[in-house]
């Protein structure tokens, strides 16, 4: 049983990491994205851009790591204990 439990926390800090890569391997969490839209001003034909930020979260390093990390020494004690109960 310890084996499987290991097995999820493993999985679980897998996919902490998975997250991380998929919102951009960022260093800091971000609660907001930058979003540009160009457009054509009709009155003096010149081009303007318009900055919005659009409320989004994006998973960073600094919450990331230490999740993962404690994720796989959870897994590891868990194997630790597996054994231990094997030998005995």
């Amino acid at each position: 049983m310890w084996k499987i439990v290991a097995g999820v926390w493993f999985i679980l800090a897998v996919g902490i990491i998975g997250v991380w890569f998929a919102h951009g391997s960022q260093m800091l969490t971000k609660d907001k994205v930058q979003v540009v839209t160009k457009r054509i001003n009709p009155t003096f034909g010149v081009e303007e851009e318009i900055v919005e930020w659009k409320p989004q979260f994006r998973l960073g390093l600094e919450y990331g790591a230490p999740a993962a990390l404690l994720c796989a020494i959870v897994g590891v004690v868990c194997l630790r204990v597996a054994r231990s109960k094997q030998q005995s």
